[in-house]
């Protein structure tokens, strides 16, 4: 099994719309998936209408209160454990002990042979969550748009990455930097679209040469809560995240 986390500590950038298109993705061309909610806003968990009351979340995972397995739902847009908003209020109770970066880490391993790959979302911030989304996982698919602050920032989320490597696990890769919400009638668009890979090649972090295009049909899918492969197969986005899947696997199988 292939862990991917997707990670960025700015919001507003299709981290969330990234997860769930690449997990879809993959199971379009037949891979076994499950997907963690690791952000406290639970938007992953709501689009797979998946439960938070009465059953097991994260928050039990990481608790202990009851195994991986029991904490899995299946849901019609695959297999989940659900996030959970109580997550928010208890960052710092589980910040405070260094054994806990590696209780998620461990808990994934129980269920290695059941799936081919394991997508993370994380909170928009550098934190407990993300930290140990990052010490659990085999890579990191970063997503931005093409605006200044988004580029400035990703330095210090690739610093983060690599502290990460360093500290806790060396085999973590960059698999890229994923453009997204691209609008090449835009002028910014245009010129961050071509002066990325630049930057990634001065900075060390590979650009994918996939970029997703602006689309419509990515909001009306969330607000319906189906997935954009299976409601909007032929649409920009579906069609470049689907390049991206074919770029991701790539990126996987160097190892």
């Amino acid at each position: 099994m292939k862990t991917i986390t997707i990670a960025n500590q700015k919001g507003g950038v299709a981290k969330t719309t990234t997860a769930l298109c690449i997990a879809n993705g993959l199971q379009e061309v037949g891979y076994n998936v499950l997907m963690i909610d690791l952000d406290p806003q639970c938007n992953t968990t709501t689009t797979y209408q998946a439960q938070t009351e009465d059953t097991n979340t994260l928050y039990d995972l990481l608790h202990k209160k009851c195994t991986v397995q029991e904490s899995i739902q299946k849901t019609e847009s695959g297999d989940i454990i659900a996030g959970d908003k109580n997550l928010a209020g208890i960052e710092g109770e589980f910040a405070s002990q260094l054994k806990n970066y590696s209780l998620l880490k461990k808990a994934l391993e129980e269920v290695s042979d059941q799936y081919d790959f394991t997508i993370i979302d994380t909170p928009p911030n550098i934190g407990f969550y993300m930290t140990s989304a990052l010490i659990a996982s085999d890579g990191v698919v970063i997503p931005i748009k093409a605006e200044k602050f988004a580029i400035d920032g990703l330095a210090q989320i690739v610093s983060n990455i690599k502290d990460a490597q360093e500290a806790a696990n060396e085999k973590l890769k960059i698999y890229g930097v994923l453009l997204t919400v691209y609008d090449k009638r835009t002028a910014l668009d245009a010129i961050v679209h071509d002066q990325l890979p630049e930057i990634g090649e001065k900075e060390g972090f590979r650009v994918f040469d996939t970029s997703i295009r602006v689309c419509q049909q990515v909001k009306e899918a969330q607000s319906r809560q189906v997935r954009l492969f299976d409601e909007y197969p032929n649409c920009n986005a579906a069609v470049d995240y689907a390049n991206l899947i074919k770029e991701l696997l790539q990126e996987v199988k160097k190892g």
